[in-house]
Parts: C-alpha cells; sequence; structure tokens
C-alpha cells in the first residue's frame, strides 16, 4: 500500500510542478517533465544554495569530488551521475533526489582519492537501493524502521567496495575511510556499531591493495581549503558577536553571557537578557527576503548597512495544500527561521541576510536595543574572523605525522587532521594549517555518513 501511495505522490507532484516557484526561481526541469527525483533533489539544492548557505564555495573542489563520482557511476547501476555538492558543515548523506553531498569536513579528515571515492560510494548505493524512499515509508517509531535502516546501511558499504573495485580504485581504501569519518563515541539505532562495519569492508576487501590511490591528487585538491568550523559566519572575540560574511556585528550587553548554542550545528548566538532570549543567525539573502515579506505588522527601515525588517512572525502564514506545495512546505519548514509568534529584525545584506529573533512577549523596547546594537564590523574584527585553511607541505624526511606536524603554524589542528601514526614518505604531502585556527578543530565532530 505504501508503495502504491508514493507512486501516486510522485505522479501528483510532477502533473502540479508547472507553475509554483520555489525561493525565488522557478522550480526545477525536473519538475516539469515529472522527473521526481530530478524535482526533489532541485528543490533541496536549492533550499542549500539560497536559504542557508549550506554549500561550501569552491568549484575546483567541486568539480573535482564530482569527477570521482563520474568514474564510479560509469560502473554502478545508475544510468546517470548523482550530482554532487560540497556541503559548508558536517554530514554526507544522500537526497530523495539524485543529489548526494558530502560535508567539508568529512573531506577533511580523508587521506586519498580512493578514500574519497568510498564515502561517495556508500552514497551512491543507497540511491541504487532506493533506500531514501524505504527510510520515508516506514514509521520511525516501529522498531522495524530502525533495523531496516541499519541493513540498509551494511548494504551500501558491502556495495561500495564492489563499486571501488569495480572503478579501479584501491578496495581497502573503503576500510581506512570510514575509520576516518566515523565517530566511535556517536553510536546510534539507524547505524551498525562503527567497529563492526569496519571489520565487515575490510573483510571483505580482503587486503587488496590493487588499484588507484590517489593521494598526490587529492591532497592538491584539498589545499587551501577552511579548515574546522567556518568562523566567518559568528565569532565572538572579543564583546561583540562578528558575523564576517555580512560585514557585521552585534555589540553585546555586559550583564548577561551568550555563545554558540552548544545543542546546534548551526552558527546561532543564543543570548538571554531579562525576561526573554535572543538568538541571532545568518541566512540565504533569498531566504531573508522572502521571510521579511511575510512578517505580520512589519516596519521597513533603510539603514546605513541594509534594510531592516521588524514584525512578527504569522501564527497560521498561508496554506497550499497541493501535492507540490505540501512538499515545498515542508522544504520552508526545514529551513531556519524564527517560530510562529515569534518578534524578529531581519536585515539584508548583498551576500545573505541577519535574522534576530526574541520571544513573543518580547517588547518594542527590547526589539528596538537588539536592533540597535547591529552595526558594521571593523578591519580588526573581520581579520579576527579569517578562518585556517589547509596548506599541504612536503615531508622533508620518513616519518610519522605527529612528528611532521612539528613544523606546522597549528600543531594541534594538523593532528586532528590526520592518523597521528600515520607514517608519510619523504617527499609526500601531509597537511597543515595556514595560521592557527581561531576556535579549535573537534576532534572527529558527527563524522557520520549517512
Amino acid at each position: 500500500m505504501k508503495l502504491l501511495a508514493v507512486a501516486a505522490f510522485a505522479t501528483a507532484l510532477a502533473s502540479a510542478c508547472g507553475g509554483p516557484r520555489y525561493l525565488g526561481a522557478p522550480l526545477p526541469k525536473g519538475c516539469e517533465r515529472g522527473d521526481t527525483d530530478s524535482c526533489i533533489g532541485g528543490l533541496y539544492e536549492r533550499g542549500m544554495v539560497a536559504a542557508e548557505l549550506d554549500i561550501y564555495d569552491d568549484r575546483e573542489l567541486r568539480r573535482y569530488v564530482q569527477g570521482v563520482a563520474d568514474r564510479l557511476a560509469r560502473r554502478s547501476q545508475l544510468s546517470s551521475p548523482p550530482r554532487m555538492l560540497v556541503g559548508a558543515r558536517d554530514g554526507t548523506y544522500a537526497t530523495l533526489g539524485d543529489l548526494i553531498v558530502i560535508g567539508r569536513p568529512q573531506i577533511q579528515q580523508l587521506d586519498s582519492e580512493a578514500e574519497l571515492a568510498g564515502i561517495i560510494a556508500h552514497e551512491m548505493a543507497h540511491i541504487e537501493g532506493r533506500h531514501a524512499y524505504i527510510a520515508l515509508m516506514g514509521e520511525k517509531t516501529d522498531s522495524t524502521w530502525s533495523s531496516s535502516r541499519r541493513d540498509a546501511e551494511s548494504v551500501a558499504d558491502e556495495r561500495a567496495v564492489v563499486l571501488l573495485e569495480n572503478a579501479g580504485y584501491t578496495p581497502v581504501a573503503m576500510g581506512r575511510a570510514l575509520r576516518s569519518v566515523l565517530s566511535k563515541d556517536r553510536e546510534d539505532d539507524e547505524h551498525p556499531a562503527v567497529a563492526a562495519r569496519i571489520a565487515d569492508v575490510e573483510r571483505l576487501a580482503a587486503g587488496r591493495r590493487e588499484g588507484y590511490e590517489g593521494r598526490v591528487e587529492y591532497m592538491h585538491a584539498i589545499d587551501h581549503m577552511i579548515v574546522g568550523r567556518d568562523v566567518r559566519r559568528g565569532l565572538r572575540p572579543q564583546a561583540a558577536w562578528v558575523i564576517a560574511d555580512l560585514d557585521l556585528a552585534i555589540d553585546l550587553p555586559r550583564d548577561s553571557k551568550g555563545a554558540i548554542d552548544p545543542s546546534d550545528t548551526r552558527d546561532v548566538l543564543r543570548f538571554g537578557v531579562g525576561r526573554t532570549g535572543m538568538d541571532a543567525y545568518m541566512i540565504g539573502s533569498i531566504w531573508g527576503h522572502e521571510l521579511a515579506a511575510g512578517l505580520d505588522d512589519r516596519v521597513v527601515t533603510q539603514t546605513p548597512f541594509g534594510v531592516r525588517t521588524t514584525g512578527t512572525m504569522p501564527v497560521r502564514p498561508p496554506r497550499d495544500d497541493t501535492p507540490i506545495g505540501k512538499v515545498l512546505r515542508a522544504q520552508r519548514n526545514s529551513l531556519m527561521h524564527p517560530p510562529a509568534g515569534s518578534r524578529a529584525a531581519i536585515i539584508e545584506r548583498p551576500h545573505g541576510a541577519l535574522v534576530i529573533e526574541l520571544d513573543a512577549r518580547a517588547e518594542d523596547s527590547e526589539v528596538a536595543r537588539w536592533v540597535s546594537a547591529v552595526r558594521l564590523a571593523t578591519p580588526a574584527e573581520l581579520a579576527a574572523a579569517e578562518p585556517a585553511h589547509m596548506k599541504i607541505t612536503i615531508a622533508p624526511r620518513t616519518a610519522p605525522v605527529r612528528e611532521l606536524v612539528s613544523a606546522c603554524v597549528d600543531r594541534e589542528a594538523a593532528l586532528l587532521l590526520d592518523d597521528p601514526a600515520r607514517i608519510v614518505p619523504a617527499g609526500e604531502p601531509f597537511k597543515c594549517t595556514d595560521r592557527a585556527t581561531p576556535e579549535p578543530v573537534r576532534e572527529r565532530e558527527t563524522r557520520s555518513a549517512e
């Protein structure tokens, strides 16, 4: 029954996709031609680009990653390669459409093109097996749903070894790749145990080292890539929260404490003042404009640094209950936005928007207080928010990474980018950073390949 329901939904979606727009642009061409996978994947990508800036903007790196996927796809069961995106934040996953997102934090942990190919092959196996549809149809409260998810992960691991070898990559690279990106202290019900996953792929690879490794090529591709959190989206160097990507800063009051929200991987300043709380974060300019236009009781002001709109998030926004309307609403609800009924100020900038959200009970004076605290960042604040970048260095002698990184600007950050015990031959590349990281690179946060 569920398979029939999904098929009917896909047909209705395709037929309804002709007119609506999503985040300021026409719907993807896949919607017009009835290609549900392409339609949904395009909507997802549009949300990443226009709404939350989740894309890591490095065209050369993306081209390199896409080339690896193209090579794997030629020996897969897919009719065409999946579209590859490099995400700015942690997490690697295949979407419901023909799209794979690989997180920059995962890329920085790997050591060769063969290892990168292993992670992509895992996600490609999910697309081959239509696992996203299985996850969508299952009941999350049902124990069988978690069991099917674990089975899908095991199948994807095993299939990835086959895809690696078929494409001419080193089969044993799959085990190394999982060891690099999976965190042993973040086990969950949806994935098999990390140790078991690594053991299974190593058994399947059976020590076969024949094939292309591509370590030098990989190091060249990731040279100058940002390392750790991109602090340009929010950093507190002193008594202000600096959003360097917007050239803005928020002066913070001295009578309370504020920090990055520890429960959220997004860059959110959470501050408590008096009876109310305040959150501030950056979103894409198109999404910011759409949110500002939808505020109730809005007041629009032209400021020296952009258009500022204040108002209240609507409690009952307009609804479109057509099939495509439901999909677009679900997409929008997954994006960062103030909750219904909250007070909000949105400042639109050329390369994004700053959102300040306060509790529904916030008084006008409290809204005005935070709005007046926003200013242009100083050159010194912008310089302090410059992130560290990867600096690939040539080993002067054969030695383990732990010894070689003594020559790096930030030894501790470099140690987190590789296995300290790895032996690097003289003349081979290894990872350093070009400056000390403004904030520590946290060790293998959520390195899970979904």
